[in-house]
């Protein structure tokens, strides 16, 4: 594979390219964001109503499959309508009252909780939805997977492919990573980025901080190894990931890419030698 560098990189000149990708990385992520692709799918998605564990329990459980759900008025108000002959999903509403403190100020008080229903976009008809920016990165490199899979094997991480439902391309379960066959290079390596980094520290750490820690390490080795369709500004920024925040984080991503990238030289060189 020549995209491969065959001889060691010295740690003064990796920790050089590790600060370059970052820091294109976090320039990509910004400009990414202002695109006309992102705002007009991130500004859809911020008309949908951020519902409670319970009610998305109770969404899931009527509609496994419901990704975008509103109810009825909402889908009108966005030129989509519910299709005829749908039955909505029911959920959870509060009920609220007005009153007035001591002070004489109106609040209002919850008294109960009444049944309402929601529908899922599938459910629905109307204007054309806004696609989702491509945040997946399919690019396979057979020899770099080997490598990497020899890596987690000394890290006790065991590596399997299989499908995945919906859109998923790689899970990490402590231990363990599962790959869907479709994913590319980077999603291995974003997988046992999250295991090195958070399958035992950090377990109440938010999750688009550790999807920034693992996103990061798997766009800079794969830069480093001459991985190219990253599409890792989208996938950052549909975790509302910002660039300071990756400069934040620089330090434990550079410490994992070390890691990553030093054991994978050695494996190419004792097999040049060989």
């Amino acid at each position: 594979m020549n995209t491969f560098n065959k001889s060691k990189t010295s740690a003064k000149e990796l920790n050089r390219k590790i600060e370059q990708h970052l820091e294109e990385l976090a320039q990509a992520t910004d400009k990414a964001r202002t695109s006309k692709e992102m705002f007009r799918y991130l500004d859809f998605c911020a008309k949908f109503h951020h519902y409670s564990a319970g009610n998305i329990w109770l969404i899931l459980l009527a509609e496994p499959n419901a990704s975008y759900v509103a109810g009825f008025q909402k889908w009108k108000s966005m030129g989509r309508w519910v299709l005829k002959g749908e039955h909505g999903i029911p959920i959870l509403a509060p009920v609220l009252v007005k009153d007035e403190d001591d002070d004489g100020l109106e609040m209002k008080s919850l008294v109960g909780f009444k049944t309402v229903y929601v529908f899922d976009v599938s459910q629905t008809d109307g204007e054309d939805l806004p696609e989702v920016p491509d945040w997946k990165s399919p690019e396979k490199n057979e020899e770099l997977n080997q490598k990497l899979i020899h890596f987690a094997k000394a890290q006790d991480i065991s590596v399997t492919f299989q499908v995945l439902d919906g859109d998923a391309q790689g899970v990490s379960k402590g231990g363990e990573v599962v790959i869907d066959p479709s994913a590319g290079s980077k999603t291995l390596i974003h997988e046992i980025a999250h295991e090195l980094m958070h399958k035992d520290d950090n377990i109440h750490q938010h999750r688009a901080i550790k999807e920034l820690e693992a996103e990061s390490v798997a766009y800079v080795v794969s830069k480093h190894f001459g991985l190219g369709g990253l599409n890792s500004p989208n996938y950052l920024v549909l975790h509302d990931v910002s660039a300071s925040e990756m400069v934040a984080h620089m330090d434990r991503v550079r410490q994992i890419v070390n890691k990553i990238v030093s054991h994978i030289e050695e494996q190419l060189i004792c097999d040049t030698n060989n």
